[in-house]
């Protein structure tokens, strides 16, 4: 990895080159979103806006029209579409695992091959199992051996 400064009076500008799906330039990324506060999103109900921090939300569900963030027991709604999240969320550990789910590494307890080639993924809750879809078993097992 090379790093080049050039001064400058203007706004600081920052200029990744790479693959997208290199590790290392996840990893920048992140870092560049973590120092410009992207750690941090609302989250609503009943029009009221609530700040939480990524690491405390559990997994986030599209359906029904909209985007739901789960958090424990609460059910928050969050206003942007699922794959807006998915690339704010990637460098908080989080990954998408199906069409309309996006779950949080950290809090996934174990995961366990179904016969349908699907794997399911029990969080440490013990109560939830999300279903890891076949088609996003590889981003999966990538995103938690390589990225993390």
């Amino acid at each position: 990895m090379r790093i080049i400064l050039e001064p400058s009076d203007g706004e600081p500008e920052v200029v990744i080159r790479g693959r997208a799906d290199d590790p290392l330039v996840q990893k920048l990324l992140g870092a560049c979103r973590q120092v410009e506060g992207a750690s941090r999103l609302f989250l609503y109900r009943d029009d009221r806006a609530f700040v939480y921090d990524y690491s405390e939300v559990d997994w986030f569900e599209a359906g029904g029209g909209g985007v739901t963030a789960h958090i424990g027991s609460e059910t928050l709604e969050a206003r942007c579409r699922l794959y807006e999240l998915a690339e704010a969320a990637a460098p908080h550990g989080f990954v998408q695992i199906s069409k309309g789910l996006i779950v949080n590494i950290a809090r996934v307890r174990s995961v366990t091959a179904e016969f349908s080639g699907n794997y399911l993924a029990e969080l440490k809750d013990g109560k939830t199992r999300l279903v890891i879809s076949r088609k996003y078993v590889k981003s999966f097992r990538k995103y938690v051996m390589e990225v993390l």
